[in-house]
């Protein structure tokens, strides 16, 4: 287990809590913090349960989180976890003079374990959970917030039970603050996002602060005007409340996009790591208490097509669930099963497969929508066919009709469960009116970049195109059928072109060099086309089955139209991937006009057509099939023609050196040389 540096200081007025440097809370100000985390989700609890409730408190080992729920007489027991035995030390000696003694109350259990220790143990559900971890910095912190954490979350709560989280700041993580947000959904445990300024937060560069109000039963706009927060509260009312639902507009528009569902704790610690300009000061805010609002907000927002507002449909979901739940299923099935012979024969095996697949369906304290829909469907097919082929049995007029609409060949092609197949196209990326985002195989979205570069095709000379289609971490289809290949976080992209790899600037179409085609590149490249391609198919496929009966619910189920406009967009991805497809065949299948350039073994491979030879001389490929030499360290020893060096060269070259040695271990010799070869230029 990892010992962190706990740390006390003496503050002007009171004291300053710090884990490993990172300040955890000042005794002066605390309260905003404890009381914006605790007493909205204790007040949700307290008026959604008319009983004494359970809580569980995930880190919060300094028991200023528990204070806040023990204050009143609701919380009849809470369980406290935190896996550092010194910080509950603390909280027994050193924090009792602000906790009020929580820790020895006997309503508190207290355990040293890890949290998902205790989430994994089988035990009576809590009607709230709060989350109050450190910053998450490493891949144990950010451990904390994947979906498959809070699904474990969820698993322990009651049925409406509430769960409040503390996450990262919006405004200085935005990507990483949305990210959760959208965790939270993918797990159902649907999320009002909270912002609080913190003045001892802001001094130390903290920026506002962010939480999270979530439940498996969604939280409605009445329940949050309705709230309020009696004992335990000094700074907490119901206009402060009402100010920590604001968050910046600009927060969300910037990490929206970025964002995606935290699945690896890798997947937030790149976030968390990603540098961002800071937000400005003021501008509009977003408030998180009007649903109308909000909806109306990320309306054609980049990234939000399939995000929407996570309130809206959860709530139709779970509605619809609890009268699902209510239908008297065997009466309806037994008289449906009387008349089976008159059934068609698909539409009967669908009806057994209900049968044996409902009671999954509409168990579970969260309702799975998706299923709730695929049973509503079902059962409104099979109430429009009684309908049409028993009407009289359907009006209850007392006598019955035998007659049926469908002939003795017909047939009722309809599907109503499907296996759950994934595709490289499955993404809320692809859900939005337009593709704003790519997704690589890595998963970590990012924006679909406009270009602008010469082409011979193009009818002024330049081409505006979009890379939206990733292949691989650094290959790209574009809408026109383009391929391109990135050099890790440079400026600069390669344009496979039939004649060379064209060497772009994304900030000028001109190109700067074009080197030699690499077959065995483009072969590859021709084959992930292929697959995905193949993958689209496959996709489409699926979604015609599933839109051919889904597509009626539409107008009430935005899910649903995100579903629609995914398959036009893998559609359009599909053509592009086509076109792309028959430039390469076009390419590998023609004779090489020119013959292979004379590489030798042990040249360091730099990037396609960019070589280090024996750790002193770059080498160039040019499209002719000629070997440059380029002197970017000087005039040292050319084994080849030089060139002319160009100042956009120039800082190509540095650009690849420098992503090249950031890949590389700190024990790697090749890391060693590339920083050599930096210096040395840099001192020229």
């Amino acid at each position: 287990m990892n010992r962190h540096k706990l740390e006390l200081r003496e503050v002007p007025g009171g004291r300053a809590f710090y884990i490993d440097g990172s300040l955890q809370f000042d005794s002066r100000d605390e309260g905003m913090y404890h009381e914006a985390l605790a007493l909205p989700a204790l007040a949700l609890a307290a008026a959604r349960f008319r009983r004494p409730l359970s809580a569980l408190v995930l880190g919060g080992g300094d028991g200023l989180a528990l204070k806040r729920l023990l204050a009143g007489s609701r919380v009849k027991s809470a369980d406290l976890v935190d896996y550092d035995p010194g910080v509950l030390e603390l909280g027994r000696t050193e924090f009792s003079a602000y906790n009020g003694g929580s820790l020895d109350s006997p309503r508190a259990r207290v355990y040293t374990r890890d949290a998902r220790r205790h989430l994994a143990y089988k035990g009576p559900a809590y009607d709230l959970a709060l989350a109050d971890f450190t910053f998450p910095e490493d891949l144990a912190g950010c451990s904390l917030f994947t979906r498959s954490f809070f699904s474990a979350v969820r698993a322990r709560l009651a049925a409406g039970g509430v769960f409040a989280l503390n996450a990262v700041s919006p405004d200085r993580h935005p990507a990483a603050f949305w990210s959760i947000y959208r965790t939270l959904a993918a797990a159902r445990l649907y999320p009002r996002p909270l912002r609080v300024s913190i003045p001892s937060f802001s001094a130390h560069g903290y920026g506002d602060w962010g939480m999270f109000l979530a439940s498996a039963k969604p939280v409605r706009d009445e329940e949050l005007s309705a709230l309020r927060f009696g004992r335990g509260s000094s700074w907490l009312n119901s206009g402060t409340f009402r100010e920590t639902l604001r968050l910046r507009a600009a927060g969300l528009e910037r990490g929206l996009p970025l964002s995606g569902v935290i699945k690896k704790p890798g997947d937030l610690l790149c976030l968390i790591n990603l540098q961002e300009p800071p937000l400005q000061q003021g501008g509009a805010l977003a408030d998180f208490g009007d649903s109308a609002a909000v909806r109306r907000l990320l309306a054609g927002l980049p990234g939000s097509g399939a995000q929407g507002w996570p309130q809206l449909s959860p709530e139709w979901e779970w509605r619809l669930l609890e009268t699902l739940r209510r239908l008297d299923w065997e009466s309806f099935f037994a008289e449906l099963e009387g008349c089976a012979q008159d059934l068609p024969a698909q539409l009967s095996a669908d009806l057994r497969l209900l049968r044996e697949k409902l009671p999954e369906l509409l168990k579970g304290v969260v309702p799975d929508g998706g299923r709730a829909w695929q049973v509503f469907a079902v059962l409104m097919t099979l109430l429009v066919f009684a309908n049409m082929a028993y009407p009289d049995n359907a009006y209850a007029k007392g006598y019955s009709s035998h007659g049926s609409n469908y002939g003795s060949g017909g047939e009722l092609e309809i599907t109503f469960f499907t296996q759950d197949a994934r595709s490289p196209f499955h993404h809320p990326a692809y859900q939005a009116a337009d593709i704003f985002l790519v997704v690589p195989p890595s998963g970590q979205p990012r924006p679909a970049e406009l270009l602008r570069y010469r082409a011979p095709d193009a009818p002024a000379g330049v081409k505006e195109d979009r890379l939206w289609f990733a292949l691989a971490d650094d290959a790209y289809v574009s809408r026109e059928g383009e391929l391109f290949y990135s050099l890790g976080p440079t400026k600069y992209l390669l344009h496979a072109r039939p004649d060379g790899f064209a060497l772009l600037d994304k900030q000028r179409p001109e190109p700067l060099f074009e080197f030699w085609p690499e077959p065995g590149t483009v072969q590859n490249s021709l084959g992930a086309v292929d697959q995905h391609v193949q993958a689209a198919d496959k996709a489409l496929a699926a979604y015609d089955k599933w839109l051919a009966w889904a597509g009626p619910a539409a107008p009430v189920s935005g899910e649903i139209r995100a579903n629609a406009r995914e398959a036009e967009n893998i559609g359009r991805i599909r053509g592009s991937l086509l076109k792309a497809a028959e430039r390469l065949r076009a390419v590998t299948g023609a004779a090489p006009a020119i013959p292979a350039p004379a590489v030798q073994p042990g040249w360091q491979r730099l990037a396609p057509g960019l070589f280090l030879v024996d750790e002193a001389e770059i080498t160039l490929l040019r499209k002719d099939g000629t070997i440059l030499s380029y002197p970017f360290l000087g005039e040292r020893r050319m084994t080849y023609p030089l060139m002319e060096t160009t100042p956009e060269l120039d800082a190509y070259v540095a650009a690849v050196l420098a992503w090249r040695s950031s890949q590389m271990g700190p024990v790697d010799p090749r890391k060693a040389v590339l920083e050599v070869l930096l210096e040395a230029r840099s001192n020229l």
